[in-house]
């Protein structure tokens, strides 16, 4: 499966986004040959890793159609924030 990197996001991002948990990056930056600190450019297209790590957080990402991103001065892209209805469900 692979994933194409959307504008602002880090491999953090794209972990929290496919599989629930930041601990994912670890296994997409070593399936990709990159840096866990690399920011990919938007467009670019990984591979992504199997194996589950928080899939009640992982569905509740796909359910809601969250896509974190993180903020870059750079481009002023603005951080997505989890609404209080994550903070509700997950706490």
């Amino acid at each position: 499966m692979k994933k194409v990197i959307k504008d602002g996001q880090t491999l953090l991002d794209l972990a929290i986004q496919e599989f629930g948990a930041w601990e994912a990056a670890i296994a997409i930056a070593f399936k990709n040959q990159i840096g866990i600190t690399e920011i990919p450019d938007a467009g670019t297209e990984l591979s992504m890793p199997d194996g589950q790590w928080n899939r009640t957080l992982q569905d509740w990402c796909k359910r809601n159609d969250v896509s974190p991103a993180t903020a870059r001065d750079r481009t002023k892209i603005q951080l997505r924030i989890f609404a209080s209805q994550f903070t509700e469900e997950f706490s």
